[in-house]
């Protein structure tokens, strides 16, 4: 015959094992209040095929070196390749390859970017700089078309830099950085 203690002692052990089981599914990404993500923005269907403009928030890091194949397209201005990856809201993880013809350190003015964000899924977000917009620590972008659910895609943003660029080598140069900001987007 069992006794008053070990029926106690199943009904705790129960409750403590659904509790850790509960607590394992609660804790997704999808609940995180700080994700990037605005679910609500992200459920096309909501808006009924119409554009909408939306924030957007970015992040990345990566690399940078010399890319002799874009000379031509940079006009004797100092041809950079940049590699790197993040995260957006409204696209999630992704990678970056982006062109920048730079008159170089303290040579600012001319500069121009022009790259493509890669989401998981393949869709892709075009953009380049704005004129004048480099700071030093600060570019201006505009969003000029993608594939998929951005295609014909608009908008603006500003990255800002998150740590200061690392020059690994100056001749040829290469190193790293990291960046992030914001702005919006119409898909």
């Amino acid at each position: 015959m069992k006794t008053i203690q070990q029926h106690l002692t199943k009904i705790i052990f129960g409750m403590a094992f659904m509790a850790v089981f509960l607590l394992s599914f609660s804790c997704s990404p999808e609940t995180d209040i700080n994700s990037l993500e605005n679910l609500e923005a992200v459920n096309a269907s909501a808006n009924n095929g119409q554009k909408v403009e939306r924030p957007w928030k970015i992040r990345s890091a990566g690399t940078f070196e010399f890319d002799p194949s874009a000379g031509e397209f940079c006009e004797g201005l100092l041809p950079l390749k940049i590699l790197g990856s993040g995260e957006a809201s409204h696209i999630g993880r992704y990678t970056v390859e982006i062109t920048w013809c730079t008159g170089g350190p303290g040579n600012q003015g001319n500069d121009f970017i022009t790259g493509t964000i890669t989401a998981a899924n393949g869709h892709t977000i075009n953009f380049e700089s704005k004129d004048g917009s480099f700071t030093g620590t600060s570019v201006e972008y505009k969003v000029t078309n993608g594939t998929g659910r951005f295609h014909d895609a608009k908008g603006e943003f500003k990255l800002f830099e998150t740590e200061p660029t690392v020059f690994e080598s100056i001749d040829p140069p290469s190193g790293t950085y990291a960046n992030a900001g914001g702005g919006y987007i119409v898909y």
